[in-house]
Parts: structure tokens; sequence; C-alpha cells
């Protein structure tokens, strides 16, 4: 804006954000229309302490002009750049769910209805990383916000007359990691709620720069060696996808925990 001895200058946006704010306002103030297609996606507000003259505003009309051709069209590499990012995942979480369906399906001696309720429950939890990547609008996840809102999910399901207690550290992890971690933290706390006993804890958190996951219940214990299809699913997640490893105790209760890198 120094053609114009401008004092200060910003774009106001349609939806109210001001973009690239700089300098001081001027006794003397200029706005103009941001136009694209016929529709005003904007304005050019410049400032200065004398008066602007007819070449002046002339000028600032054709960087305005220039301004919404720029800005609209890096809102089209952006659209194209998340919409490829969108198919992508979707692609991904879907060849998930064909195998964990898939896995499902061999499963031996499965009750029908149950084998589809927890079918159901896992594609609940990627629609979850979904949900949670489109409100924070990053490429990662922050996990505290995911997993409370699982459990809220779980809970109100399953969890009737039982305690569910949680201690969550805020924690970031990709997107595609964070699908994993959301398809184990349901499997834990499903199998908690739908086995262990009355008082549930849940636990997110670092250990000497590894996330950790922690679901315990006071329950009567299960066998760490089972070959569910949750818990197979849950071991495979964890060495596969987020490279970790995966503990099961019985003593007094039960307690899953989950240490990966983070």
């Amino acid at each position: 804006m120094g053609a114009v001895g401008a004092t200060g200058a910003a774009l106001v946006l349609e939806d109210g954000n001001i973009a690239w704010p700089e300098g001081r306002p001027g006794k003397h103030a200029v706005r103009l229309p941001l136009r694209w297609k016929r529709r005003q996606i904007g304005e050019l507000v410049c400032d200065r302490d004398t008066p602007f003259t007819d070449e002046d505003r002339a000028l600032l009309a054709s960087i305005a002009h220039h301004a919404a051709v720029a800005l609209e069209h890096g809102r089209a590499v952006m659209r194209g750049v998340l919409a490829q990012e969108i198919h992508h995942r979707v692609k991904n979480n879907l060849q998930t769910v064909a195998s964990l369906l898939r896995l499902q399906a061999h499963a031996p001696d499965v009750d029908a209805r149950k084998a589809l309720e927890d079918s159901v429950n896992r594609i609940l939890a990627i629609a979850a990383v979904h949900e949670v990547l489109t409100e924070q609008r990053e490429e990662e996840v922050e996990l505290k916000d995911l997993v409370d809102r699982l459990r809220a999910m779980l809970v109100q399901g399953l969890a009737a007359g039982k305690s569910v207690e949680a201690s969550l550290e805020p924690v970031s992890l990709g997107g595609n990691r964070a699908t994993a971690l959301a398809l184990v933290f349901s499997e834990l706390l499903q199998n908690a709620l739908e086995h262990g006993g009355d008082r549930v804890r849940i636990e997110l958190g670092r250990r000497n720069g590894d996330v950790v996951l922690a679901i315990a219940d006071d329950g009567a214990g299960v066998d760490g060696s089972g070959a569910g299809t949750g818990l197979s699913i849950v071991r495979a997640l964890v060495r596969d996808e987020l490279r970790g490893s995966f503990d099961l105790v019985s003593d007094g209760g039960t307690r899953a925990e989950v240490v990966f890198p983070a």
C-alpha cells in the first residue's frame, strides 16, 4: 500500500474475519468491495491521515479486484486439496470397516446380534474421528476430546448402574493413528462395561515420552490369552498401526494398557 501512502490496510472477509492487518488507523479511510462473479466476498480497507484522491481510489479498486481473484483461486485450491484428503481418508476407513467385518464373519460361535452390535460400535468409533477432524480442522486429533466422546457414547448404552471415571490429559495424534486408537479404546471400554465390575476407570496420558491409554475395572478378571474377535482387533491395531504394546492384567480386577510412541 506504499503506492498510496496508506498507514494501515486490511482485508475484511465475508465471514467477518480480518486478513493480513498491518499498520495503524488514519483519519481518512477507503472501503472497497471485493467482488467475485457479482458476489461480494469481503472488503479492502485502507487508512491514511490525508484524503484519498481519485487516482488513489482507482489504484485501490484495481488492487481490490486482484485481491478478490487471488482469494477465490486460493480457496478453490484449498477446496480441491481438502476434497482429495477427505476422499483418501474415507477410502482408508472403508477398507478398515471391510477388514473388521471380514474378521467378525470368520469368528467361530458368535451370536449374530452381538456381532452386528459390535460392528456398529466400531463404525461409530471411526465416524467419531471424522467428526473431531472436521470440527478441529486440523491434521491431528485431540485424543482427550475423542476418547471423551466415545466414552459418552458407549456409557450411554452399556453402563447402566456402573461408575465410570476418566482422567484424560491432552494428547494429539495424526488422523490415521487416531482411527486405530478409537477402535482400540472402543473395544477395551466395551469389554470392561460388558464383562467387568461396577467401577471402571479410564486413563490417558504420557509416560517416558510414550502415550498411555489404560482401562481398568474391579471385576473378576479375564484370561489375557483369550482369542476373542475384540482382543484380536486390539492386538493387531496396536502392533501394526500404533507400533506399540498391549498388556492385559487380571489381579483383583482387570487392567488393559496400551503404550505407543507419540
